[in-house]
């Protein structure tokens, strides 16, 4: 079941020419990924907080398709995708009130435990997050 996060679009997050600046892309899915998180019952405080086990973004890609302006409506659909024991990519569609596609992302995570900063398997909490919004 893909996840859709819905937000409008502010003017803090234009550049010059009154179109989203590139690089917020990233903080609109990242949003939406955080709402995700929560919507399945997973604690963002606890899981974004330097705790025994990490989950940095190791890649990032994405493909701009129309403009998006100040007080636009847009919804983010992610879809994650478990890659390997210990690591998923998300998928994100950023549509335009009119259904049609802005943008297309994508993140890459590995979990990792913090002190080692080595590789382990995703935790119990994320492969239900997975099950829940990853694609079958």
């Amino acid at each position: 079941m893909t996840f859709e996060y819905r937000r409008t679009i502010c003017f803090a997050e234009t550049d010059a020419a009154g179109v989203v600046y590139f690089s917020r892309i990233f903080n609109f899915c990242h949003e939406a990924y955080e709402a995700s998180l929560q919507q399945t019952g997973i604690n963002v405080r606890t899981f974004f907080s330097r705790g025994e086990t990490a989950v940095p973004i190791t890649h990032t890609e994405a493909d701009f398709h129309r403009p998006l302006l100040c007080g636009d409506g847009i919804t983010i659909q992610l879809v994650p995708i478990q890659t390997a024991l210990d690591s998923f990519d998300i998928r994100y569609t950023v549509l335009q009130e009119t259904g049609k596609t802005a943008a297309i992302a994508l993140t890459r995570h590995v979990c990792i435990e913090t002190a080692t900063r080595q590789r382990q398997p995703l935790t119990e909490e994320l492969t239900q997050w997975l099950q829940q919004y990853g694609s079958a």
